[in-house]
């Protein structure tokens, strides 16, 4: 269940669905940087965001683009990218979002994106392009939860070592409630989860989540 804190409890009428990375790329086992506990959150994952959507509550797709050639990689993935490996490259099947996840009919202009321009999908759905781990840094998330006036972030994704605890600790420090789906994140462990909970960010399922805002 969720901090009762008064300073940190979620506000559930007042949040907003962030899932990060769920690109083919990251979670298909075809995909270069897949894993499986990225492909085993999937189904959970698709009910979560199913949920929100109608339910009306605001959705952000937040997706990592690396340029053929690394140049806008992180340090420790350059030497990788500038080798010839190909990870969520713009346009390529890897960098699209999983089937699924997504409205029908949605088509996604990488191109955009990757010049900060968010793709619009509804008055309360979106996909934006984050250039390194944290789906705040240099996006314009922060934007779409001030225009639909959320003051808790519900985060789902891949990978928690990386964009997921960057996301949520970045969330802590621009004053939101932030809320970790455990059955919804790659790669969270139990001691994770507790460490996230002394820093007051709330840890719970999906099914606990959609319970809360239906």
């Amino acid at each position: 269940m969720y901090l009762q804190d008064e300073h940190v409890r979620p506000d559930f009428n007042s949040c907003a669905l962030v899932i990060v990375d769920m690109q083919n790329d990251f979670v298909l086992p075809e995909g270069t940087a897949a894993s499986a506990e990225a492909l085993a959150i999937l189904p959970k994952t698709l009910v979560l965001a199913e949920g929100f959507r109608s339910l009306g509550c605001p959705i952000a797709h937040v997706i990592r683009l690396y340029r053929q050639d690394g140049s806008n990689a992180e340090g420790c993935r350059k030497t990788m990218l500038q080798s010839g490996t190909e990870l969520v490259v713009p346009k390529t099947w890897g960098a699209q979002v999983v089937e699924g996840l997504l409205p029908d009919g949605t088509k996604v202009n990488h191109s955009e994106l990757l010049y900060g321009e968010p793709l619009t999908i509804s008055d309360k759905e979106s996909i934006l392009y984050k250039p390194s781990w944290s789906a705040f840094f240099k996006s314009q998330l922060e934007w779409r939860l001030l225009e639909n006036l959320s003051d808790t972030v519900v985060i789902a994704g891949t990978w928690f070592p990386n964009c997921i605890r960057q996301t949520i600790y970045d969330a802590i420090s621009l004053g939101y409630r932030p809320v970790a789906v455990r059955d919804c994140i790659a790669g969270i462990t139990d001691k994770d989860c507790d460490d996230l909970e002394k820093v007051g960010c709330s840890v719970m399922t999906a099914a606990e989540v959609l319970a809360e805002i239906g």
